[in-house]
């Protein structure tokens, strides 16, 4: 009996050696159908995974990349689904044939156990992709890109600022290293700076970081708000308890091995920068050197609290300008609407008195207008004291809220006036059917 046994596992051995082989030549057709469920199995898990990946790595207030494993995955996963794909196209070849899936001919054999066989071990490669594709995590925490592209509005007329500027920034020995740019609200200073901070992808520099910060009116004396938005954009943490000295300390040690550019808009109040956590440009060392500081400000008194060694002023555009940014926005369709509505948009740009914001908010609106009518009572409107008309008692909050009453920039403060009534009025208009525009008669 005991001679007998290895001549018995011999047997089985060679029965279900046999069998596999029996399989793959005579269930190919089964083989390759079943290849073809596994792998539509396969690519609904990797289609959850990506979509947990992109989800994750699109929101912007917490930084996030695929982990290696994931990515590793995915790459694995789509090899073997070409490789797959090939031998399923092979398959519905055979099928369609008619041939491959029975055993008349030589021929035909080999090519129907060599499918069965390649269809049985893919399937087994399949499946053990996707066991692997049960992920608890599929991205890690990342550090927030050196340099962030910003949705801006097109200058015109600011191209030789923006160049000296960038002079500015680009000279590794220059001292201008806290750059102040101030002038009157709506002149273009945010813009300017958001093609600024856009330069950065198109240029060549030795900058290896740029921040972006926006201050505000109402949030003019709130430090933590400003270090919140540096800590962001470095990648930083910290909770609520913290107290803004250890937060300053924590930005310092950072920003200091970096040679940075921090964009500061809208300061209403002097800030000061080492409180913040700013490192101390007035230093002659060679990091804090190549680091630049450039804020915007409606005032330049804010310019030397914040000791600029630039600061630069922002006037209203030239006519010509003027008219160049009013077109954009307008448009030339509303341009050509009547023989002499051009020559009306002229003085309607005329009257915005190169302040860009009320060219592009005037320009905005003026773009819906079809008539020369409407041109005509636009200029009406420009043209009036503010206070001629009903619901306008607020345009000297409108005003204040621009800052004209901090600067004595304004040729014509009157006009100006008017020009911001109009502005608001716009706003109501735009509201309107077309055809009751001329119902409502100026008082």
């Amino acid at each position: 009996m005991e001679a007998i046994s290895p001549i018995i596992d011999i047997i089985s051995c060679l029965w279900n050696c046999s069998a596999v082989h029996k399989n793959y030549l005579c269930e190919s057709k089964e083989n390759v159908s079943s290849l073809k469920s596994s792998l539509k199995k396969l690519k609904e898990r990797r289609d959850d995974v990506k979509e947990r990946v992109d989800l994750a790595e699109s929101n912007p207030s917490e930084p996030a990349k695929c982990t290696h494993e994931v990515g590793g995955w995915l790459d694995r996963v789509e090899i073997l689904e070409q490789d797959v794909e090939s031998i399923l196209q092979e398959g519905e070849a055979a099928n369609n044939g008619g041939n491959y899936f029975c055993c008349w001919g030589r021929k035909n054999c080999c090519r129907s156990y060599k499918l069965g066989k390649s269809a049985v071990k893919k399937k087994n490669a399949v499946e053990k992709l996707w066991e692997e594709g049960n992920f608890n995590t599929v991205v890690e925490r990342s550090q927030p890109g050196p340099f962030q592209e910003i949705a801006a509005n097109q200058m015109v007329g600011m191209e030789s600022q923006l160049e000296r500027i960038w002079s500015l920034l680009a000279d590794e020995t220059s001292k201008g290293r806290i750059v102040g740019l101030y002038g009157m609200g709506g002149v273009g200073k945010t813009t300017l700076l958001e093609n600024l901070n856009n330069e950065f992808l198109k240029r060549k520099h030795h900058f290896d970081k740029v921040i972006w910060v926006t201050v505000s009116r109402d949030r003019a004396k709130d430090i933590k708000h400003v270090q919140k938005q540096i800590c962001k954009s470095l990648g930083l943490s910290w909770s609520e308890e913290t107290d803004i000295d250890e937060i300053a300390r924590c930005i310092t040690q950072v920003l200091k091995k970096k040679k940075f550019v921090l964009f500061i808009d809208d300061i209403w109040e002097g800030l000061e920068l080492q409180k913040i956590g700013i490192p101390n440009l007035k230093i002659t060392t060679q990091e804090v050197t190549k680091c630049r500081v450039i804020f915007t400000t409606r005032f330049e008194s804010v310019c030397g609290f914040m000791k600029a060694n630039e600061s630069i002023r922002l006037d209203c555009l030239s006519p010509d300008d003027s008219w160049r940014l009013f077109q954009q926005n307008v448009g030339q369709r509303a341009l050509t609407c009547h023989p002499n509505v051009s020559e009306v948009a002229i003085k309607v740009a005329k009257e915005c008195l190169g302040l860009p914001l009320a060219l592009i908010t005037i320009g905005q609106t003026m773009a819906s207008k079809k008539t020369l009518q409407e041109w005509q009572y636009a200029l009406t409107v420009l043209g009036k004291s503010a206070s001629e008309f009903s619901g306008m008692s607020n345009h000297l909050n409108i005003t204040r809220n621009l800052g004209f009453n901090h600067l004595n920039l304004v040729p014509n403060p009157h006009k100006f006036s008017v020009c911001c009534s109009f502005w608001n009025y716009c706003t109501l208009l735009s509201a309107r059917d077309s055809t009751s525009l001329f119902n409502i008669n100026p008082i």
